[in-house]
Order: C-alpha cells, then sequence, then structure tokens
C-alpha cells in the first residue's frame, strides 16, 4: 500500500503541471 502512495504522490503533480502547461498554452494559442 506504501508504494501504491508513494507512486500516486509522485504522479499526481505531475499530470497537474502537465495539465496548466497544455491549459496555458491552448489559452496563449488562442490570444494570438
Amino acid at each position: 500500500m506504501s508504494s501504491e502512495i508513494l507512486v500516486t504522490s509522485m504522479v499526481c503533480p505531475v499530470l497537474v503541471i502537465a495539465g496548466l502547461s497544455v491549459g496555458f498554452l491552448l489559452l496563449k494559442i488562442q490570444g494570438e
């Protein structure tokens, strides 16, 4: 169980950062 929590705590921030960068890029493209 501890290994699953470790993997989740490592993957979640990566997904959040990736989602924010994709959203930012889309907004930047639409802005132009």
